[in-house]
């Protein structure tokens, strides 16, 4: 195939040719050789490609065909023959060991090259050997393979034959370039101490200055020479080409912002934006930190929110920006977000790290939610910002009296301090006062152990009946503290131990520690009244009813709060002493003085008794006819009724009293008093010698004349069981607890712990209620269980033991054959979720109270209430939020307005403080009656004005909210308000 090119050299030839055939003389071979390679080295491959054909071999023998054919290849690589390859291939197969295949070679590698087909050059450049070259083309072959090398990125055999051109002597031109593509090479590998000394003495030469100069320049700012930059940087960009100001200007603004230089910095980088049609995301990137670097929070938030949708290093480190100015312009909630998102990749350990702590501190503050710190100790639980951050945990929960959450907050710190320690003892007694005041006193005694306080420690263990327990602790208080420490307690200790030996019977010492209390002084009136009143009793146990006389009057004396008492017991001595008339007389008076007394129906009683004792008998039958009449005295009818057929019998009217008798067993056949009125009608029939009639008036009645021990059991049950149904508590759980005790195997232990749980709940014993009620669960009775089970998940809720009132109300609603109680166990177990932070099933069960039609509006409304703060708590604020708004239309009610306060606090912690303060002032003038949650409002009034530097309108909020505020019982209010105005106090400039 004859390539095209050699056509247009035709003619020319055939002129040349003719005119050597038309000489005198013919060349020989060797000048037509001469001539061939001359126009070789001229470039004019064609003319010389003609002339190497018309030599003949044999002419010049044998040993230059070889080097004929070498020439011929030469000029077809210089035609740039598409055919060549094949025709070096079969010269080579021609011509072996060709002396100037190296030289073939080298010029197929630039043929290739300049094709950029680098890998098939390099292939040639790889069978030339260089010290086989000319002289004057090693430095140009070294350079071509090392340029080829490059493109096929290779750069570490690039750098070695740009390298080796330093040997070859000659070659200035390729020096230059190989010493710019080291230099590049260096460079682009991140070798920057090695790219400098090679660029630098480049930006004087014509060819490679701009290059070199930009590279260099910024192979300095990553050698963090940034002075150096700006040095050589500024007089190059005001003279630079404006295709290479873009870079410089870019290298310029990175090297003033490494400086701290901020504003040059955006000056050099608003010229490079000025130049450049889009920005990339790193350049994005280092917009959005010179934006935070000048306080621009909101032009760097808006950059970095670009760059952060990258998975990549760059996006997870704008994020954590973004998380910082989000931080700056006050915005929490999306901040949390920026963070969040930061700390879920793991490109940078140390961002990630920080990124995850600043979550964990915004989850906790916006949300109360502690599961995030969680996941952070456990997987930095070497972190030395655990400490830091348990701390400000704790601090936030004793703000908000969540004392049970600081005790946790600060048992978890690593290495507390000194003040740790204090905090975390005063948050344990804070946190035992919590649940003593609840009734909880078995886990208040836990809390007020870790605080080292026996003394409370003591009144719980009171409280639980361990009264043995309770005396020996308040007496080493008593030694350990003195009377100098803390009086108060000194004294009340006193006065404790007194009661709890009067509680075990030990009259004898109880009634010597009440004479210790009162001789270290009676600062407490009332307190001493009682002592008085205990004296009274311990003497009155002990027979000695003269003494006990005096001690109530004492008590009357100093006003004691149960007059009534007092004078019921003064009658009940005198009675003893054979003072009747003085006990008609102090019961007069109690009845009359008292007439709303719960002894009064005993005082008309025991009246009654002493009138029948001195024979006063109309006076007698008048007091029992009135118990009789009313049936607030329903508890002594029974013995009135005994009483009027006693009176019968003395009258000597037996018939009148076998009436009075046989109405007890008709009426109250399982009363204690029934035994004595069997007893009334068999003297009666005993005294007729009558005693088939007495037997016959049995055997009507079903009754034995001799009664079982199963009879007797349950007649002792019922008459236990007639106190709880007459609203006697306190003499019912003495009667419920003997019948406990003494048949522990009956079938009416059930229902005895049931009765027993309902009175220790009207006496205010809600542990021992609550302990009473799980026995009745554990035997399943019918009935009794189902309402044994309703009442402990609503005695473990108001102790604030949620997990128990969880179960509880699991359970209710499982065993529930009463409608109602499925409704209250649906409700309660939400509220229980909600209270033991169990957030994702508080919703659940929210949805199931809401999807409940038979529960009324109310209830709705508190199942949203649960749901809204739920969500909350779970930062799921998208969701939570039209629930809060569809809560804040009823801001008139306590969960309306707290609701409208929340959807306040959400525009507080988005940063948003206009529209925040807006919203707070519309809320203001519903007029709502919720005065808490307007107090509330306006603090975070004061708040935004703190937020915004605004500090004397700030304090002038508070006080206004300080001094208006008057709650019907004490809140967080106050404390809050006085935490603020000192913050105020000591920020303020």
């Amino acid at each position: 195939m004859i390539h095209p090119v050699r056509i247009s050299f035709f003619t020319g030839f055939l002129f040349f040719a003719t005119l050597l055939s038309g000489q005198e003389h013919r060349h020989t071979a060797d000048e037509l050789f001469k001539t061939a390679v001359e126009l070789y080295k001229q470039e004019q491959y064609w003319s010389a490609y003609e002339l190497f054909s018309q030599i003949r071999s044999d002419d010049a023998g044998s040993s230059r065909a070889s080097l004929l054919a070498s020439y011929r290849i030469l000029c077809e690589i210089g035609m740039k023959d598409p055919a060549i390859a094949e025709r070096v291939a079969r010269w080579e197969l021609d011509y072996p060991s060709a002396p100037m295949k190296h030289q073939i070679y080298f010029k197929m590698g630039e043929l290739f090259s300049a094709g950029e087909r680098y890998k098939e050059a390099m292939s040639a450049y790889d069978k030339v050997h260089v010290k086989k070259l000319p002289v004057a083309d090693r430095s140009a072959f070294s350079f071509r393979k090392g340029y080829a090398a490059l493109q096929t990125g290779d750069s570490a055999k690039a750098a070695l034959y740009f390298e080796e051109i330093e040997k070859f002597p000659g070659g200035t031109s390729y020096k230059w370039a190989s010493r710019y593509y080291r230099g590049y090479i260096h460079y682009s590998e991140g070798r920057f101490d090695l790219a400098v000394p090679l660029l630098e003495p480049l930006t004087d030469v014509p060819q490679y200055g701009a290059l070199s100069s930009v590279y260099l320049l910024q192979a300095l700012f990553y050698l963090k020479q940034y002075e150096r930059v700006i040095q050589q940087g500024v007089p190059i960009y005001r003279d630079a080409d404006p295709a290479l100001r873009t870079t410089l200007a870019k290298t310029l603004s990175e090297a003033y912002f490494a400086l701290d230089r901020t504003q040059e910095a955006r000056d050099f980088f608003d010229d490079y934006m000025d130049d450049v049609s889009a920005l990339t995301l790193t350049d994005r990137y280092f917009s959005g930190i010179l934006y935070f670097k000048l306080g621009d929070f909101i032009r760097a938030a808006e950059q970095l929110s670009i760059v952060g949708e990258r998975q990549d290093s760059l996006g997870q480190n704008a994020l954590y920006h973004l998380g910082e100015s989000y931080i700056r312009l006050r915005n929490k909630v999306d901040a949390m977000e920026a963070f969040k998102r930061a700390s879920s990749m793991d490109f940078d350990p140390a961002i990630r790290e920080d990124a995850f702590f600043n979550y964990a501190k915004l989850s906790f503050d916006l949300n109360r939610d502690i599961q995030v710190l969680s996941l952070y100790r456990k997987e930095y639980e070497n972190s030395p910002k655990l400490d830091e951050i348990q701390s400000y945990i704790a601090a936030n929960y004793f703000i908000n009296q969540d004392y049970a959450s600081a005790v946790q907050a600060l048992q978890a710190l690593r290495t507390p301090t000194p003040e740790n320690l204090a905090d975390l003892k005063k948050a344990a007694y804070l946190r035992g006062i919590q649940l003593y005041q609840a009734g909880s006193f078995r886990d208040a005694e836990k809390y007020f152990g870790m605080a080292e306080e026996p003394y409370w420690v003591a009144e719980c263990l009171y409280r639980s009946n361990m009264f043995s327990n309770a005396i020996n602790l308040w007496k080493q208080y008593i030694q350990r503290s003195g009377s100098f420490s803390n009086p108060d307690k000194y004294r009340t200790s006193h006065y404790n131990i007194a009661y709890a030996y009067f509680k075990t019977g030990d009259y004898t010492t109880a009634a010597d520690w009440f004479h210790r209390y009162l001789r270290l002084g009676k600062t407490d009136r009332a307190l001493a009244a009682d002592t008085y009143l205990r004296l009274g009793d311990c003497a009155f146990a002990q027979y000695q009813h003269q003494q006990a006389t005096a001690e109530y009057q004492n008590a009357l004396d100093h006003q004691t709060v149960s007059p009534d008492y007092a004078l019921y017991q003064i009658a009940m001595a005198q009675g003893v002493l054979n003072l009747e008339s003085q006990k008609i007389l102090t019961l007069d008076r109690l009845m009359r003085e008292y007439p709303s007394s719960g002894f009064f129906s005993s005082a008309l009683f025991e009246q009654g008794r002493t009138y029948i004792q001195t024979n006063q008998y109309d006076n007698a039958e008048e007091r029992f006819r009135t118990i009789l009449s009313f049936g607030v005295h329903s508890a002594f009818h029974a013995k009135a009724l005994v009483e009027l057929g006693l009176i019968q019998i003395n009258l000597q009217n037996p018939g009148g009293a076998l009436d009075y008798y046989k109405e007890v067993l008709r009426r109250f056949p399982d009363s204690p008093d029934a035994v004595n009125a069997l007893a009334g009608i068999e003297n009666v029939y005993l005294a007729r010698n009558d005693s088939k009639g007495f037997f016959d008036y049995l055997e009507s009645l079903g009754i034995d004349s001799g009664k079982s021990p199963d009879e007797k059991e349950l007649m002792i049950f019922a008459s236990a069981e007639q106190l709880y149904l007459n609203d006697a508590p306190a003499a019912a759980v003495t009667a419920l607890n003997n019948f406990i005790k003494e048949y522990p195997g009956s079938d009416k232990i059930p229902a005895a712990h049931f009765y027993l749980g309902e009175c220790l709940s009207r006496l205010g014993k809600m542990q021992m209620a609550a302990d009473a009620y799980l026995v009745v669960m554990k035997r399943p009775s019918g009935s009794f269980t189902e309402l044994a089970t309703k009442n402990y998940a609503a005695i473990q809720y108001d102790l604030e033991q949620y997990a128990n009132a969880v179960d509880a109300y699991m359970s209710l609603f499982d065993i529930a054959l009463i409608e109602n109680n499925r409704f209250e166990a649906q409700k309660g177990l939400m509220w229980s979720f909600f209270r033991n932070k169990q957030y994702r099933n508080a919703i659940v069960q929210s949805n199931k109270v809401l999807e409940n039609k038979a529960f009324d509006k109310k209830i709705h409304t508190e199942a949203n209430y649960v749901k809204a703060k739920s969500h909350l708590a779970l930062g799921e604020r998208d969701l939570a939020l039209p629930l809060l708004e569809v809560l804040a239309r009823e801001n008139h009610t306590a969960t309306g307005a707290e609701a409208s306060y929340l959807l306040c606090k959400d525009a507080f912690d988005s940063g948003d403080f206009d529209r925040a303060e807006t919203m707070i002032y519309n809320f203001a003038d519903t007029d709502t009656p919720q005065e808490y949650w307007i107090a509330r409002t306006f603090m975070l009034l004061g708040d935004i004005f703190a937020e915004r530097g605004e500090w004397a309108q700030a304090k002038a909020t508070y006080q206004s909210v300080r001094d208006g505020y008057s709650p019907s019982e004490p809140d967080d209010i106050a404390q809050l308000i006085a935490l603020r105005i000192k913050r105020i106090e000591e920020e303020q400039p």
